[in-house]
């Protein structure tokens, strides 16, 4: 429910996090996953089991149902749109951000400040 709580500007970049984990878990080859055995079982190893076996039923049919967005194209497609959409102006909005944060910053500052303290020079 939380997610639900988000603040809207923040679901795109949420979003583009979710489609490159899953990419990630789509390209990861599935030969070298299995466990090895080991001697001891601890309560860490069985808990990492449990969560593997609910977790890769999960994974196999999110990359079976989005098979066809993993195509080059489509996947590159995607990215330039979120790029243009979203990442393009990243830099001077940051800028932007950190320019106005600072003046915030100082301007709450100098309220907070004793007059004494804080006066300007005297002019003249």
């Amino acid at each position: 429910m939380s997610l639900l709580r988000c603040r809207v500007p923040a679901l795109p970049c949420l979003c583009f996090w979710v489609l490159v984990l899953a990419s990630v878990v789509a390209c990861a080859p599935t030969e070298g996953l299995s466990p090895t055995p080991s001697p001891e079982v601890s309560r860490w190893s069985l808990v990492r089991d449990r969560v593997k076996e609910l977790v890769e039923p999960l994974v196999t049919r999110t990359r079976n149902r989005w098979q066809w967005f993993w195509r080059p194209k489509a996947l590159q497609g995607f990215m330039y749109t979120y790029y243009e959409d979203h990442l393009k102006d990243l830099g001077p909005r940051t800028q932007a951000w950190l320019q106005s944060s600072k003046d915030s910053l100082l301007n709450k500052t100098h309220s907070l400040c004793p007059r004494l303290l804080c006066r300007a020079p005297a002019q003249g």
